[in-house]
């Protein structure tokens, strides 16, 4: 289930139908993390397996970015013995 933390925005048209929901970046992350979690990936249109896709290749990204090299933490223990 996903916690939304920021009401959406409903946008409707000129006939008071309800034609998009805009929500902010944490909630559709949390969105997509909670539909790729609890969804059959094969029946998930296209357009949300690229949106997991991007997500999770993003996420990749941000941690490779707060890696530390093993060879580094091995080192630093050796040179504080």
């Amino acid at each position: 289930m996903v916690l939304i933390t920021n009401p959406p925005k409903m946008v409707y048209d000129d006939s008071g139908q309800l034609v998009e929901v805009i929500l902010s970046a944490d909630d559709y992350r949390a969105y997509l993390r909670d539909l790729a979690s609890e969804s059959d990936w094969e029946a998930l249109p296209e357009f949300l397996q690229d949106a997991i896709d991007r997500m999770l290749i993003d996420e990749v990204r941000h941690e490779k970015e707060l890696a530390v090299d093993l060879e580094d933490v091995l080192a630093d223990e050796l040179l504080a013995a």
